[in-house]
């Protein structure tokens, strides 16, 4: 199905063809509550003067909350925060007016039992808000938001381009929804007998485009047919009046960017642009001064990504040119011509051990060198780039703090977290090659740390530092998590244009006003714009709320006049029927999920720029000194990868981890966008193997279920990177949470059991198996999967009532995010009066060893937390059977650092279980990241062998001289190290025969 709402496109276009002074459709947003303290009900009347037709829209509506006609009533509300059903404090709550035939003496008044009050037009521009009624009400003018698509399918990554006759093209993915999508993510009124329904296939996605042009919208056309497993668009015009549509296609195993060309007759044929061997995703176009169309996009060729570019000449397009000269992951390109024949990509590198920008211009038929556009030893990504009139190149790019992806956690505080804070900036690049920037401040115009008062938007000029401070951790307070770095902005994503009057307009996504729904917490899209004296305040773009990485398209549509088109699945609106988020794991029992994804556009007009752009010169930013950490860090990978373990000395070593979260979790207002956790992953980690992301894959709604799949194949390297196909599944203790992994995509995640049956949450003091999770024991063993439970011994963990060594071969006996859960009093172990997550001892891993399960060691790192939490696999090559084989086999060990670790017994290694005749004899050897200050042979939940070696690495043979005849017991080895630095080494399960 497919609907666009051809009418209201052409009101807004009809609104960015006239000046804001003539009669012109308006909104604004109107907040009630303001300074209350206590829930109010705000109920009256509006009544509109001297305009036409209006409409309120609720803005953060929840429960009876309403707007009939003229009338209204709801009620200021708590601030929405996760797991907190009743909210925080008092936020407010109100509508949004639509009205046609605004002009400046357009007048709007409230009658409310709490007051009245009046506005003109005239006394609300956009970017000054204005106050009513004794500071209890604000006012702003926002951007009219016309909705673009309405159905039941998700319309995202829109991308638009206005041609040289004024038309203009727009081109989107649609994301088809299976049948039973809703249904399978429902809870089973009872155990299934067959789990087949949850491997049913999606609908896929599909491409479409449409024309807008002399005040209409052309009918959507089909660019590829359904059913595909497609990423993201651009669309750029050439000099003929085609429009050509770009995109990433999975077709046999492997994305490649294709293009198609349509024009008012219609789509022509498909062309495929990229063939190597990689996936080819993230395509950007522009049209260069001669009209030639121009793409670029991300390639990975062996296991390393590069930035590539091709042009059409005419006659087809040029072979793909690789632009980027380093060997590291170069991301997100970005691309702009100017009026000269100019054509520069950007993109950021990881060439220099963490994230810089550079750019690359075609010019003269020849790419120039590539220019460091921001090279420091900060986080810098995620460009947007565009000309001005004068051939200058503006560079918007995000700037994050040093040590980004680094050691944070718990423990930890001399790294970054992924989503630690992040700040625009802005450069300007002349044709001569100096810099420069605008001699008007950006960072005290943008939004600055996000806060629940959506009438104040801070500043990003006061954020506190985004640099990490190693000495956080020791202010850690008990049941505390990692550190906090408090009041820090967190604006991202920048989407940059200029038009042709010299206005530069700049948008970004931010948290701000604070806000959590049941499906994630809500980022919005703002907007700035710099008409040659000051920067506007940030416009609040209604309509925009979504996830963190949702990007917009922005094309000016004439001097002064910006059209945006982005998705929103409109999760600012509390549903309470969703209720997907509870104390006891998720509770999905709805009908339909009321949220889905939708295309809007909103226009803007603030007219020419008034006067050339003023700059001033800046220099090059200075490299600051880069962390020594990273030369040691790839010393100890090599080490690791080099290295061949087992009987046979053929296993190698892969690094990985299998729980991280993103902004697809429900509870993730802190962990970064998901692309974002694929950087750490590939660059900052280095890992060779991994299991990502989130719970259910984003609360087991089917389409981010499908994007979290569908990247997990996209950063697939054969023999070189192995993701796996993982999400965590949630329930309350005594079951808990553990996270699933499979080798196979298009394994849907397992509601839980319908939680009105008495079995679902067993007693905690009757002993017995719980119902839900041999329910999910079930579904694993039909799907060949694997699952391990995480923070056991808190209010998250389990009383390891169930286990099924089958499926449940390996615990995570070590979290980044929290603690170790190996047993009372051992390093990093949770206490009663320390324990993040609450305390359960009945969770301690050693009692579980004790019951006889057989359970291997693994480390992750759950929320936040990056580089200290590592799963290390012997595996017999870099396949996705081979990770789910050394698992099952539980060929693993756990670390916090780097270590190297080997332990066996005769012919026997880690995981295994044996009997032996002769006294059960272990060889171990370490080799760690500094010396080892103990190393711990632990026997059946006791110490029976300690040393201090005092090393870096470590070989020793130590025999058990009191084997008890006929017992199987387990052993295993901890080391330690002397910087606080731990590993934990599987068990082995001996049975001695012997005399």
């Amino acid at each position: 199905m497919r609907r666009i709402n051809v009418a209201l496109i052409g009101l807004i276009l009809l609104v960015l063809s006239s000046n804001l002074s003539a009669q012109t459709s308006s909104s604004f947003r109107v907040l009630f509550g303001v300074t209350d303290t206590a829930k109010t009900r705000w109920e009256g009347t509006i009544t509109v003067k001297q305009a036409g037709q209006y409409s309120l829209e609720g803005w953060r509506f929840e429960g009876d909350d309403n707007t009939d006609g003229m009338r209204f009533h709801f009620y200021t509300h708590p601030s929405r925060e996760f797991y907190s059903p009743t909210g925080g404090a008092l936020v407010a709550n109100g509508f949004i007016v639509n009205a046609a035939g605004v002009s400046d003496s357009s007048e709007f008044a409230f009658t409310t039992a709490q007051g009245d009050f009046s506005f003109r037009a005239s006394e609300v521009p956009y970017a000054k808000g204005i106050y009513k009624l004794g500071g209890r009400v604000y006012v702003d003018r926002v951007p009219v938001a016309v909705r673009l698509t309405d159905t039941p399918e998700e319309e995202d990554y829109p991308s638009i381009a206005a041609g040289a006759n004024g038309e203009i093209w727009l081109a989107y993915v649609q994301f088809h929804h299976s049948p039973d999508g809703d249904k399978l993510r429902t809870s089973p009124p009872a155990v299934p007998q067959d789990f087949k329904q949850y491997a049913q296939p999606t609908g896929g996605d599909q491409i479409w485009a449409r024309r807008y042009f002399g005040g209409n919208w052309g009918e959507a056309v089909a660019i590829t047919p359904a059913g595909g497993d497609l990423y993201k668009t651009a669309v750029a015009t050439d000099a003929n009046g085609r429009a050509w549509v770009f995109w990433s296609e999975n077709r046999g195993g492997n994305f490649d960017i294709f293009a198609r060309a349509i024009d008012a007759s219609g789509a022509k044929g498909q062309i495929q642009i990229s063939r190597g061997t990689g996936s080819d995703i993230d395509p950007v176009a522009t049209t260069d001064a001669s009209g030639k169309v121009w793409v670029a996009w991300q390639g990975w060729r062996n296991g390393v990504a590069a930035i590539y570019s091709a042009h059409h000449d005419g006659k087809g397009f040029s072979t793909p040119t690789k632009i980027s000269s380093s060997n590291q992951d170069e991301w997100d390109p970005a691309i702009a011509a100017d009026r000269t024949g100019r054509v520069t990509v950007a993109w950021d590198s990881y060439r220099n051990g963490n994230y810089d920008v550079y750019a690359r211009t075609w010019s003269s038929d020849a790419w120039g060198e590539e220019i460091p556009i921001a090279a420091t030893a900060r986080y810098e990504a995620y460009p947007s780039i565009a000309y001005d009139p004068s051939g200058r190149l503006w560079i918007a790019y995000e700037e994050g703090g040093q040590g980004w992806g680094k050691d944070f956690g718990t423990y930890a505080s001399s790294g970054t977290a992924l989503y630690q804070g992040r700040l625009i900036k802005l450069r300007g690049l002349e044709p001569n090659g100096s810099f420069v920037a605008l001699d008007a401040p950006l960072d005290s115009v943008l939004v600055g740390a996000s806060s629940i008062h959506a009438d104040r938007a801070g500043s990003q000029a006061d954020s506190a530092s985004l640099d990490p401070d190693a000495g956080k951790v020791l202010h850690r307070l008990p049941d505390g998590a990692a550190p906090s770095y408090g009041a820090v902005a967190m604006n991202t994503l920048p989407r940059l244009v200029v038009d042709s009057s010299g206005r530069i307009w700049l948008a970004f996504r931010t948290p701000h006003p604070h806000w959590w729904s049941p499906i994630g917490y809500v980022w919005t899209e703002y907007l700035v714009s710099f008409g040659g004296k000051v920067w506007t305040e940030p416009i609040f773009l209604n309509h925009t709320d979504n996830i963190l990485d949702n990007r917009p398209a922005l094309v000016p549509v004439g001097n002064g006049k910006l059209l945006i088109v982005n998705s929103s699945d409109r999760r600012r609106n509390f549903k309470l029927a969703e209720r997907m988020s509870d104390l006891v794991g998720l509770s999905q029992n709805i009908p339909g999920d009321p949220y889905n994804n939708d295309l809007w556009s909103d226009g803007v007009d603030l007219g020419p720029a008034s006067q050339v752009i003023p700059v001033v010169g800046a220099g090059f930013n200075a490299r600051l000194e880069a962390a020594g950490r990273d030369s040691v860090s790839a010393t100890a990978i090599k080490a690791l990868h080099d290295y061949r373990g087992g009987p046979g000395r053929n296993l190698r070593i892969a690094r990985g981890e299998f729980h991280r979260h993103s902004e697809m979790c429900d509870d993730s207002a802190s962990d970064g966008t998901l692309i974002d956790q694929w950087r750490y992953i590939l660059d900052a980690a280095a890992l060779d193997w991994v299991g990502c992301c989130g719970h259910d894959n984003g609360s087991g709604r089917e389409y981010s279920w499908w994007i979290t799949q569908k990247l997990t194949d996209v950063f697939h390297s054969p023999d070189r990177f192995i993701p796996m196909f993982s999400y965590e599944r949630s329930v309350a203790y005594p079951e808990g949470h553990r996270n699933i992994i499979f080798a196979q995509r298009g394994i849907r995640p397992l509601p839980r059991l319908n939680p009105t049956m008495q079995v679902y949450a067993p007693n905690e003091n009757v002993y017995g198996p719980a119902a839900d999770t041999q329910m999910l024991y079930a579904y694993l063993r039909q799907f060949n999967g694997i699952v391990g439970s995480h923070t056991s011994a808190t209010s998250m963990g389990t009383d390891w009532r169930d286990n099924d060594p089958n499926v449940e071969p390996v615990v995570e006996i070590y979290q980044g995010s929290r603690q170790s859960y190996e047993m009372p009093g051992a390093p990093r172990s949770n206490r009663e009066k320390d324990s993040n997550g609450g305390w359960r001892p009945k969770g301690f891993v050693s009692l579980a060893l004790d019951k006889g399960y057989r359970l291997g060691f693994e480390a992750s790192s759950d929320h936040v937390s990056t580089h200290i939490s590592y799963s290390n696999l012997y595996v017999k090559d870099l396949t996705r059977e081979s990770v789910l084989e050394a698992l099952h086999l539980r060929h693993v060990y756990a670390a916090t650092d780097d270590i190297l670790a080997d332990v066996e017994s005769g012919s026997h290694m880690m995981g295994d279980e044996f009997s032996t005749a002769g006294s059960p004899t272990l060889r171990i050897k370490l080799r760690g990241t500094s010396k080892f200050a103990k190393v711990s042979i632990i026997r059946d939940g006791k110490y029976v062998y300690s040393t201090s070696p005092n090393m870096q690495e470590v070989e020793l043979s130590w025999r058990d001289n009191q084997p008890q005849k006929d017992k199987t017991s387990y052993y295993y080895v901890r080391g330690e190290q002397d910087n606080g630095e731990i590993v934990w080494v599987s068990p082995m399960w001996i049975r001695y025969i012997g005399n």
